[in-house]
């Protein structure tokens, strides 16, 4: 099989990123949220998408000792605003038409809780039933 022009840079590029995500801090193993790598040239070149996450959303999820504390970043390509829907013990974010659920590990009390978009960042505060 003949070596494609870009063959050393996609192995180099593979060798960087091994060893960026193998550095990574925190306890987490490290995610991917979409990404499409094209090889080849011309009408013989293979593309390959990483959508496995197609159907859910990232978000950062913090808690103290009577809050939740929920941050997303929209992407900004969304047709219509985000709806929040505080339920027991998750949160509702429907983009679009669209459920994306967020476990909570403790109950929450809807009426004290709330939401607010700022520059393209959803932040999400749920306060925690005594």
């Amino acid at each position: 099989m003949a070596n494609e022009p870009n063959d050393d840079v996609f192995r180099n590029l593979a060798k960087a990123m091994e060893e960026m995500i193998r550095n990574l801090p925190g306890d987490e193993p490290p995610r991917f949220i979409g990404c499409t790598i094209i090889s080849g040239s011309g009408d013989d070149g293979r593309i390959f998408h990483m959508d496995d996450f197609e159907d859910d959303f990232d978000y950062d999820l913090v808690e103290d000792s009577g809050f939740f504390y929920i941050t997303l970043e929209l992407s900004g390509e969304e047709s219509s605003a985000p709806r929040v829907e505080f339920l027991d013990q998750e949160v509702r974010v429907i983009i679009d038409g669209r459920n994306f659920d967020v476990p909570l590990s403790a109950p929450i009390n809807p009426g004290e809780s709330k939401f607010g978009i700022k520059n393209g960042v959803l932040d999400i505060i749920c306060s925690k039933l005594n």
